[in-house]
């Protein structure tokens, strides 16, 4: 992987997991990132190349918010890990599916 300095990213969902992994290899190869999630806040975990940006993205008004944001204090974005979805809480009771998700066409 090439050095990542000067450059910005945003990792949606990124303050938990998978995307919490990426954003931080993204600042460990110098990339100034943005995370956003619910649970997201400034100063996310003492690393200075991340900031968290709080944000549900089953809301518009916040995502277009979170991105305004990032436009005004970067001035771009370089690098989008979209890694978010709110969809988790009511997929499934008791390990049993409650509902279905989606279908495809001819499902």
């Amino acid at each position: 992987m090439r050095k990542l300095n000067g450059k910005v990213a945003v990792v949606t969902g990124g303050t938990f997991g998978v995307g919490r992994g990426i954003a931080s290899a993204l600042a460990q190869y110098g990339a100034r990132v943005f995370v956003t999630g619910r649970s997201a806040h400034d100063g996310v975990a003492n690393e200075e190349q991340i900031t968290g940006i709080r944000c549900d993205h089953r809301v518009d008004t916040e995502v277009t918010a979170a991105f305004e944001r990032v436009a005004r204090e970067a001035g771009k974005i370089e690098i989008l890990v979209n890694n978010v979805w709110g969809g988790y809480e009511r997929m499934v009771e008791d390990g049993t599916g409650t509902r279905r998700i989606s279908s495809w066409p001819g499902d």
